[in-house]
């Protein structure tokens, strides 16, 4: 797992995968790897 924050509202959400939207703001505009996380899942 790893710490995802969202380039819009700071928010941060932990999960394996890079969020496609924040839950808090609902930008789409992107999250920044806060830990080596894949940037996608399969």
């Amino acid at each position: 797992m790893a710490d995802w924050k969202c380039s819009e509202c700071g928010h941060s959400k932990e999960s394996r995968c890079k969020p496609k939207k924040c839950p808090e703001c609902g930008s789409s505009k992107g999250f920044a790897k806060a830990e080596n996380a894949p940037e996608t899942c399969e």
